[in-house]
Order: C-alpha cells, then structure tokens, then sequence
C-alpha cells in the first residue's frame, strides 16, 4: 500500500520521497488537508504508463486528422448558419403530430 504524506511534509522532505520512489519503487501520494492531491511514482513507471497510454490511443494517420479538422470546421459553420441541432430537433418533435392521432399510430405499426 502506498504511504500517504501532506504537502507540508513531503515539501521538506522532497529529496527522501523521491529516493524512496526510485530505489525501492515505492508509491507516496501527497495529500492536502487529507485529500489526496498527487503521486510520486518511480520513473520506470512512469515509463510504463506512458507507454500504455500509448498503446490504448493510437494517434491517427495525418490524412485522417486533416478530414477531422475538415468536419469540425463544416459543422461549426453549419451551427452558425443554422443554429442548435438539439434545440431544432425540439421544435420539430413538438410539430409531429400525437401519438394518439389514429392515422400516425397506424403508419408506427408499419414494418419498414
């Protein structure tokens, strides 16, 4: 389990945490008022972690972050010029007609 120590501490003792980290890979999570606030991790796992990260979220091809950009920009235009999805969305559910409305709740029952 990890030794928990606060800021004020860990200040003073710095040098000691992090040759505890690196020696023994210790985990120390510094806390503030009792709440939990960091970790010092040794950087061998530090490594590790950000080579998982890596693994997890491969970045994609160029070409792909180019056409991302593309539609990012497309559908902030389109939010400009048309306004909210959601709230044109709304408006147009209130103009359908009730689902008591015998002729809509028949076409419903239709298979597609």
């Amino acid at each position: 389990m990890a030794k928990a120590v606060e800021t004020a501490e860990a200040k003073g003792k710095l040098a000691d945490l992090a040759g505890r980290v690196a020696a023994r890979g210790k985990r120390i999570i510094v806390q503030q008022r009792g709440k939990p606030v960091a970790v010092l991790i040794g950087i061998e796992e530090y490594g590790r972690l950000q080579d998982h990260g890596r693994r997890r979220q491969p970045a994609l091809p160029p070409v792909l972050v180019e056409r991302q950009k593309a539609l990012v920009a497309r559908a902030r235009r389109l939010r400009a010029r048309h306004g909210d999805p959601v709230g044109g969305l709304a408006e147009l559910l209130k103009s359908l007609p009730p689902a008591t409305d015998p002729f809509w709740a028949e076409i419903a029952q239709e298979p597609f």
